[in-house]
């Protein structure tokens, strides 16, 4: 209550905010070429890099991966792939 008696509402806390994932997908398109990049930070779960591939077209092949403090792997995909090279000719 405040000073008149009247009710005053609880204050309330900052919401709780969905922490951000440690592993991300990042997909960019050369023309017929498409490329995925999943980025795993330091500290990325199981669930985190789950998460991320599911995101990742289960027919693009994995072309590079490099890394220093993030991990990053790169995954290729075609249009109309169909198990064949991931590489463009």
């Amino acid at each position: 209550m405040d000073t008149d008696g009247d009710l005053v509402p609880e204050p309330r806390g900052v919401p709780n905010t969905t922490p951000t994932s440690l592993a991300e997908v990042v997909t960019v398109q050369h023309g017929p070429v498409v490329e995925h990049e999943l980025v795993l930070a330091a500290g990325a779960t199981a669930a985190d890099l789950t998460a991320a591939m599911i995101l990742v077209p289960a027919q693009a092949a994995l072309i590079s991966f490099h890394g220093d403090v993030d991990l990053s792997l790169i995954f290729r995909e075609m249009p109309g792939d169909s198990g064949t090279t991931p590489y463009p000719a």
